[in-house]
């Protein structure tokens, strides 16, 4: 059995407007990483987002079978 964790990610815009992601990841990403990963994948989609206000929050960790 491996874990993982579900992240939720919350990238304000410069638009006013809240963007909301989840990600699943590797038990050792800590919340700064994740969130990095984040603003990093929503600038490349096209967002204008300052990295300083992305926040990230560990929803839960589950068992998945390899």
């Amino acid at each position: 059995m491996s874990k993982r964790q579900v992240w939720e990610v919350i990238v304000p815009d410069e638009d006013g407007r809240e963007y909301v992601y989840r990600m699943d990841t590797l038990p050792l990403m800590s919340e700064r990483t994740v969130g990095h990963q984040m603003w990093l994948k929503h600038c490349r989609d096209g967002g204008d987002a300052d990295p300083r206000f992305v926040k990230a929050a560990r929803l839960h960790v589950e068992e998945v079978s390899v």
